[in-house]
């Protein structure tokens, strides 16, 4: 597994993430196939890997019986049915099984193998069996095409609640047999988690998955991905929506066409940790503070520009993956997985200080929250380090 930011792709953003990849930020991309039928996944994974990045692909079986047109187009759609329906699979159907896998991974040449897995979910010893006996036919593909295989491991929020419900499964799913761990973590459904408790426990089930000397995908990361780099994850995917930005099971449930298309740009600040609505809130900052929030980016001209010029919200959205990227990259680059995690604590203060100058100065509460996030994130980053001295060297001798 290549260690840096991985593109997680949905909702259009196939040719955003190759642009992205061509300008050095990421390092590979996860396909999605809710979002890409198989032909032009199978196109844009070339694209991929003419320019070196990693490929994977999400066989997204975490609520199985959805389906849609794109994942109508893959073999593996024949075995989407219901959970209970799955688990009652023989020997013959979940070889069928494992041979639509082997098919899509041999036509996207993966890198690695993701297993298909349900999501975990407290008190289900049903599901624990489902995801094992799914994980052995994926480590058959992987056996046969000579790829590692990575156990998909999403804990739902009734595994996330508390350390209580979340440590009998994190102690169950970390003797799994697998080359690596492709890790989720559903929060409340919030636009960014808020609770410091809850960002806590991710972070050290991060932790626990790094400390197996096996590497860590942080998956559907987001504006966390610094986050999961500080516990010790390998690498982070990130996307370009909000919905991307989190695990959350309803991206695999039938949805009302939604709205928001009117809303203006946000402008995200590597300074604030977060976005700042353009021109509307920016206009209202005097020029130093406006240099004090300004991260430019290959993509920010207009908003740097003296006056501010229209900015469309497809150049903000690339803008944010641009600033998420440099910072991880910077981060990486500062030394293991405590270095980080203490650069993480500072980055997290000194946006906090700047959301309280904002406020203090221009009494402006920003649309994102001030600090409504950022201040419970570095809380729950130094406790972490506090709290799990012993991991942090373990993962150094590894």
């Amino acid at each position: 597994m290549k260690r840096g930011i991985w593109h997680q792709l949905g909702d259009k953003n196939q040719i955003m993430a190759q642009e992205q990849i061509e300008t050095g930020n990421g390092v590979g991309v996860i396909l999605s196939p809710r979002d890409l039928a198989l032909e032009k996944a199978t196109e844009y994974a070339a694209v991929y890997r003419e320019l070196e990045a990693e490929v994977l692909w999400d066989p997204q079986f975490y609520l199985p019986e959805f389906s849609n047109d794109n994942l109508d187009t893959y073999p593996t759609s024949d075995h989407r049915v219901s959970i209970s329906d799955l688990a009652k699979f023989d020997a013959a159907q979940l070889g069928k099984l494992r041979d639509a896998l082997q098919s899509v991974s041999q036509a996207l040449q993966v890198d690695a193998i993701l297993a298909p897995a349900v999501i975990y979910q407290a008190g289900h010893a049903d599901l624990l069996r489902l995801n094992e006996r799914l994980l052995a036919i994926a480590r058959e593909v992987g056996a046969a095409l000579g790829k590692p295989t990575y156990a998909t491991v999403v804990f739902g929020r009734s595994a996330t609640s508390s350390d209580q419900t979340l440590g009998p499964l994190l102690e169950h799913v970390t003797g799994l047999p697998s080359d690596g761990w492709y890790f989720g973590f559903e929060f409340e459904p919030e636009r960014v988690p808020t609770d410091r408790a809850t960002v806590k426990r991710c972070c050290t089930t991060t932790l626990a998955l790094a400390c197996t000397g096996r590497p860590v995908m942080h998956a559907f990361a987001g504006l966390m991905a610094p986050l999961g780099l500080g516990s010790g994850a390998t690498a982070a995917a990130i996307g370009h929506s909000q919905n991307l930005w989190r695990f959350s099971p309803e991206r695999w449930q039938p949805s009302e066409p939604g709205g928001g298309g009117g809303a203006p740009p946000r402008f995200f600040s590597r300074s604030l940790w977060g976005t700042i609505v353009h021109p509307d809130e920016l206009v209202q900052l005097d020029a130093a503070l406006r240099g004090r929030v300004i991260t430019p980016s290959a993509f920010s001209g207009s908003v740097t520009a003296n006056p501010p010029q229209p900015w469309s919200k497809w150049d903000a959205h690339k803008h944010l993956l641009a600033i998420i990227g440099a910072e991880a990259a910077r981060l990486i680059g500062t030394g293991g997985a405590k270095v980080i995690a203490t650069g993480v604590v500072q980055l997290l203060k000194d946006a906090v200080a700047l959301h309280a100058d904002i406020r203090k100065q221009t009494g402006l509460i920003l649309k994102d929250g001030t600090s409504v996030y950022q201040d419970p994130w570095r809380i729950a980053m130094e406790e972490v380090l506090r709290d799990n001295d012993g991991d942090y060297k373990y993962l150094e001798l590894l």
